[in-house]
């Protein structure tokens, strides 16, 4: 199929552009015309070049990572098709798991110290804080729903967390979250909630949400750090778990997440994300790139129920085998929903399209 992804239009685009080199060259003494003529054919043949050359290196790029998967996705289109959910089995009890994980912050906690929160875009609060606890300087942001007041009921939150590369900003406005939730708030999908989102990627690298040893303690920070910032400027309920979604490599650590730390996590929602850690931080051997592989992780279980969702594409290479391999071997207390679309690449338009239904099931398995 002579799609965007297929190594045929790749072949194609990088073929085109080294024959645009050869008939540039062939051409470049034969130009006719007067003098400033000549010189904007010549410029126009350097262009092609250049045009063609950016088309190669992009349809490389894009048959390696599968961003557009058809011509129509490519112009915009977001028709995913059905959307299917394959429940997993209910979370099994079982003897006390191996798996160790820090306990909750109180709604006393002593909050990091931070600049007050100050108004943002698409009506967010942010702050740039250093942890106490991790010593990671990062930024959060806050969306609160219509109607929130701090001296109002409190409220769940939902922590999201963007791929690499990426921003804290993208995790809200990237997948429409201040459209999305407010229409499934109205329609009793969703209770009201407050999303978060926070830096991962220190320093521009990606850490794969893990206390990396020489590096910052981005898994410290999110599950501490932020956490008690958060319960001490925001009326949220104290003693609940909150859940967490994540896109791409955010999915990925959405999920690990919450398996290493069920008491601060009561749900996760992963889309498209992978199995096998992408971080070199987390693969910088065979040994510590298995550890910290989703399958060992699910496989050991929880102390308690955590609930996962993971949204993939049969069209998007390897999320959905991934997410029916994590199915095939929960450990206690842990179930592995999977919500299937039937095409879709890995780009915005897709997460963005998948994230009403993802939020629907997040409403069905929160901590009240």
């Amino acid at each position: 199929m002579f799609s965007p992804a297929s190594r045929e239009f790749e072949a194609t685009a990088l073929t085109a552009g080294i024959l645009s080199v050869v008939v540039a060259l062939a051409l470049w003494d034969r130009v006719r015309g007067r003098a400033w003529l000549k010189v904007v054919q010549r410029v126009g043949l350097v262009a092609l070049c250049q045009l063609l050359a950016v088309a190669g290196a992009l349809a490389v790029v894009n048959q390696q990572n599968s961003f557009y998967l058809t011509w129509s996705e490519l112009a915009g289109a977001t028709d995913l098709g059905a959307v299917t959910i394959q429940d997993g089995p209910p979370a099994s009890s079982g003897g006390a798991s191996t798996v160790k994980s820090t306990p909750s912050a109180s709604a006393g906690a002593v909050p990091p110290s931070a600049s007050p929160f100050a108004p943002a875009a698409a009506g967010m609060v942010q702050a740039t804080v250093t942890g106490p606890r991790s010593g990671v300087t990062g930024q959060v942001l806050v969306w609160t729903p219509p109607g929130y007041s701090p001296s109002g009921p409190p409220l769940p939150v939902l922590l999201s967390l963007n791929g690499y590369p990426g921003n804290p900003i993208d995790a809200i406005n990237g997948l429409g979250m201040p459209t999305a939730i407010p229409q499934l708030i109205a329609s009793g999908a969703l209770p009201s909630m407050i999303v978060v989102a926070a830096s991962t990627n220190i320093g521009g690298k990606d850490w794969g949400c893990a206390d990396a040893p020489g590096g910052p303690r981005v898994d410290t920070w999110l599950t501490r750090d932020v956490r008690e910032l958060v319960q001490a400027n925001f009326q949220v309920l104290g003693q609940s778990r909150w859940s967490v979604l994540g896109l791409s490599s955010g999915g990925t650590c959405a999920v690990r997440l919450t398996l290493l730390h069920p008491d601060a996590f009561g749900a996760a929602v992963g889309i498209a994300g992978s199995n096998a850690p992408d971080s070199p931080a987390l693969t910088v051997d065979r040994e510590t790139a298995r550890a910290n592989n989703l399958l060992t992780l699910v496989a050991a279980g929880a102390p308690r129920d955590v609930s996962l969702l993971l949204a993939v594409s049969r069209t998007d290479p390897g999320t959905l085998r991934d997410a029916q391999a994590l199915q095939k071997v929960v450990g206690p207390h842990v179930t592995v929903d999977i919500a299937v679309i039937e095409h879709g690449g890995h780009n915005w338009a897709v997460w963005a399209a998948m994230t009403p239904r993802a939020l629907t099931w997040l409403g069905q398995h929160l901590d009240r």
